[in-house]
């Protein structure tokens, strides 16, 4: 006996919205992310009016077939219960261009740290409420437009590259990544071949001067002095001394090349390649 269909118009509220908002999320080829602010539209014209949209949405949250990232954005669950979507599509969908995945996420995703960082920090050129899905935090700092450069290719999610990531772990302790976890990536980035006039390049356009000099100190320390000379040119004109760790005061022996308190044990640096 054949099974029967029942028309769309037919079925209850929240299945009529669940079924209309995984149609436009697939026609927006972000599925399974839901934007109210541009798939209201639609989800009205399934379920015959906003007062209903809003019902059909409380109903589909309730049940756990909807679930808020932030205010506007939702995911749809899948099928099969839970959703199986991934922090970074969901980011790139919700997140206004330009924008930046650095840091310590960045590293991992290009290969220069085995570390999991369950806080993902996101160049942005608004100022945007963190949120957090499965256990991961985004937090998002903002920055002027010029200043969200470096990604790794036009598709898919803005995800810097190595060298810009590594210069973003050198600038500010809200980007999360400790210094022997930076050197330890610059370390893995000079193994695999990243030419050092990439890095160079980048930290020209960076424009900063206390991550010229930290960089410095790590390429002379990883690599020797004559891979960090062309840092020298970097280090701007202030005599004034900076904390080679910003997680720590400025003390500690002073490196007058660099201009740096050096107020972390270079041993500790260096730990990676004993410890695999």
């Amino acid at each position: 006996m054949a099974s029967t269909v029942i028309p769309l118009s037919d079925r209850p509220l929240a299945e009529r919205a669940f079924i209309a908002l995984n149609r436009r999320a697939n026609a927006q080829r972000r599925y399974p992310v839901v934007l109210l602010d541009e798939d209201m539209e639609a989800l009205d014209d399934s379920t015959g009016s906003r007062r209903r949209s809003h019902d059909a949405l409380r109903q589909l949250t309730a049940d756990g077939r909807l679930r808020q990232v932030r205010r506007g954005a939702y995911v749809l669950g899948a099928p099969t219960g839970g959703s199986d979507a991934r922090l970074l599509a969901i980011l790139d969908a919700v997140t206004p261009r330009p924008y930046l995945v650095t840091a310590g996420r960045a590293l991992a995703e290009t290969g220069l740290s085995d570390q999991h960082f369950f806080r993902v920090v996101v160049l942005a050129a608004g100022r945007l409420a963190e949120w957090s899905w499965q256990g991961e935090q985004v937090y998002y700092v903002e920055s002027a437009p010029n200043r969200i450069w470096g990604e790794l290719g036009p598709d898919g999610p803005a995800i810097a590259r190595p060298e810009r990531a590594i210069l973003d772990c050198l600038a500010d302790r809200r980007f999360g990544v400790s210094l022997p976890q930076t050197a330890e990536a610059i370390d893995r980035a000079m193994r695999i071949g990243m030419p050092l006039s990439q890095l160079v390049k980048a930290t020209r356009r960076y424009e900063t001067a206390a991550v010229s000099r930290r960089l410095g100190f790590l390429v002379e320390l990883l690599v020797g002095a004559d891979a960090a000379a062309p840092f020298l040119r970097l280090r701007g004109a202030s005599n004034k001394y900076v904390p080679l760790s910003p997680f720590q005061p400025a003390k500690g022996p002073a490196d007058s090349t660099w201009r740096v308190h050096v107020n972390i044990e270079p041993e500790l640096l260096l730990a990676h390649r004993t410890t695999g």
